[in-house]
């Protein structure tokens, strides 16, 4: 299952190679907009974690937080 998933993701890149992003096409040159979304996104991810008591999702949403402000403070 995991083979398939890596050509499958594989095959996704190659083909999106050379095109632009949706958020490039929305908001092009403006990162602080594109991190404001992300974590809107992340804040998302936890409060729904807290409100249906899904410990995963409560994870995941701070680590994408951390991950993020990581990126913003280098």
């Amino acid at each position: 299952m995991t083979t398939i998933s890596i050509i499958a993701f594989e095959l996704a890149v190659r083909r999106f190679i050379g095109r632009k992003i949706i958020f490039q096409i929305m908001a092009p040159g403006k990162a602080g907009t594109l991190y404001v979304f992300l974590f809107i996104n992340c804040g998302l991810w936890i409060l729904m974690g807290k409100k249906l008591k899904l410990l995963h999702f409560f994870i995941a949403g701070g680590l994408g937080a951390i991950v993020i402000a990581y990126f913003l403070i280098i």
